[in-house]
């Protein structure tokens, strides 16, 4: 049963369904309740939503799409309209439930027909009518709606045989076609509608273990997958460490298995990288940072276009790689089914343009966005599409109990997120000066003697870019201690919390805000702070 239990909200008729097929049918059966999908009902048409009441599915019989009546059910053959009778007494106007029922299973089958593992067959596809409360005509209520098409109260009692039933029906009437014994279409169902229940994510244990263990997400990130599947457009809201980017992910790969070519961005360069690398093995994904989308898509690098030294220079990275894009979708584009964005909070009003005009119909298209306003960088940042009706996580899955009790004092935003993770080890606040470069090495030869931590899972991060940072001028006082800018093995890794935003890392040494605004030191706190899975040093004045 998906999900396990009636959705919430669910009619009293629904639920008694629900419960009898879960009851009734043997573990060869799948049944999704409320089952929902973005998709084309035919090749040629645009993405358009798509919905059934119930689905069932058997690899052996096939797949029913079944419409849920509440009421008696009325027919005038003569003006083709149908009505339903309720308790009061009152009849209502109502849609064609075994036309809905057709369409549902036929623009079913199209979606589960675009995944990549699609061969030129089918299983038996059938359709129903589910009139729980009324009795259904012997003679049916017309001639696309026989009788033998309605499950009604008569049929209740023994629902899962009716089913059968049915299922035997449409054996005869829509037999299987091709190569069905391959199921290849039952991989593509699960991937649809199971996926979302299996998701995975990555949760550091205490410091002291190395290892990393595969946990299942929360029953709210398992929600919030859920509800992706069922909605075209929607923002995500979550504080630091609430699984954001894994989500991203997650739902990108989703979509590439349900055969849309997506676009995935982010507004930092290494969270980008990361992203590419991460989809190295989906090909149906491309996974950019934006400007490095804009040297892509728009072929910047084959033209020898590059970025201004003078004062241009932020005009050229905010308006003129935005318009590149832009101009390059009319030459090159569209070509991508689905958008999903990551750092939104940091995006200005050009680059959504871009971005959109590459979407093959940017109306209609699938749009998911995650964002954290608290992390927003820039003033100018563009207002986040759909931000005002935001689904929220708020579990904190990335930092110890003992780091989130620290950021929850730098920074009330984070008290809005729950924290599960072990207590870990407390946060270290050590003393800059007078000597900076000895206070570092004292920490790094702390963590990296008697604690034990590889060089590799340190990260010192600092408010300043690197290369304007004051350890350049400490290399000779760090010995045997390397700080780089790159990721040279066996050296610590430098790195300007602004460009780490998005990241993370087992220790987290947090430098240099001293020198910002009380706002700005308080911001860069909370992002650096928050990429710190496992321990976070602060080093202060």
């Amino acid at each position: 049963m998906i999900p396990a239990q009636p959705r919430p909200g669910s009619s009293r008729q629904a639920v008694r369904i629900f419960d009898a097929l879960r009851t009734g049918l043997d573990d060869n059966w799948t049944v999704v309740h409320g089952a929902a999908w973005v998709g084309r009902s035919r090749p040629d048409q645009p993405l358009g939503d798509g919905a059934v009441d119930f689905v069932v599915a058997n690899p052996h019989t096939g797949l029913l799409a079944l419409t849920l009546v509440q009421g008696a059910l009325g027919c005038d053959p003569s003006a083709a309209s149908w009505s339903v009778q309720g308790q009061d007494g009152r009849s209502l106007a109502t849609a064609d439930p075994f036309t809905q029922a057709q369409n549902g299973v036929a623009a079913l089958w199209a979606k589960l027909a675009e995944h990549p593992l699609a061969v030129p067959s089918r299983p038996a596809l059938g359709h129903g009518v589910l009139l729980p409360d009324s009795f259904g005509p012997r003679a049916g209520f017309a001639p696309h709606a026989p009788s033998d098409l309605v499950l009604d109260r008569a049929q209740m009692d023994d629902l899962p045989a009716a089913i059968q039933h049915l299922c035997d029906l449409w054996q005869r009437k829509a037999p299987p076609i091709g190569n069905a014994p391959s199921r290849w279409w039952w991989r593509a169902f699960e991937d649809l509608f199971l996926q979302p229940q299996r998701a995975r994510m990555l949760l550091a244990h205490a410091l002291v273990d190395d290892e990393r263990a595969m946990v299942a997400l929360s029953p709210q990130q398992v929600t919030v997958l859920d509800m992706l599947a069922r909605v075209r457009r929607q923002a995500i809201y979550g504080a630091a460490g609430t699984g954001k980017t894994v989500l991203a992910m997650h739902k990108a790969q989703m979509l590439a298995s349900q055969g849309m070519r997506v676009l995935l961005t982010c507004y930092n360069k290494e969270l980008g990288q990361h992203m590419q690398r991460a989809m190295a093995d989906t090909p149906a994904v491309l996974a950019m940072h934006f400007h490095e989308l804009c040297y892509d898509l728009a072929q910047l690098d084959r033209r020898k276009v590059k970025a201004p030294s003078s004062e241009a220079r932020a005009q050229f990275f905010d308006v003129e790689l935005a318009n590149q894009l832009l101009r390059a979708a009319h030459t090159h584009g569209p070509r991508f089914d689905a958008l999903v964005v990551d750092e939104a909070q940091d995006f200005v009003q050009p680059w959504w343009q871009a971005l959109n005009a590459w979407l093959v119909d940017p109306e209609r298209a699938v749009r998911y966005v995650f964002f954290d306003d608290a992390q927003r960088l820039r003033a100018d940042a563009a207002p986040v599409p759909g931000a005002d009706e935001a689904l929220v996580l708020t579990t904190n899955w990335r930092n110890t109990r003992a780091i989130h009790r620290h950021l929850t004092q730098v920074t009330p935003h984070m008290r809005q997120a729950q924290c599960i993770a072990p207590d870990g080890q407390p946060v270290q606040v050590e003393p800059l000066r007078p000597n900076p470069g000895r206070a570092l090495r004292r920490v790094l030869q702390r963590l990296t003697g008697a604690g034990g931590v590889a060089v590799d899972d340190i990260v010192v991060l600092t408010a300043r870019a690197p290369l304007k940072s004051i350890w350049r001028d400490f290399a000779e006082l760090l010995l045997p201690f390397k700080l780089t800018a790159s990721d040279e093995p066996g050296c610590v890794r430098l790195r300007g919390i602004r460009a780490f935003k998005g990241m993370e890392a087992k220790v987290v040494v947090l430098t240099e805000l001293d020198s910002e605004t009380t706002d700005t030191r308080q911001l860069l706190h909370y992002i650096g702070g928050s990429r710190a899975t496992g321990l976070l040093v602060v080093l202060q004045d």
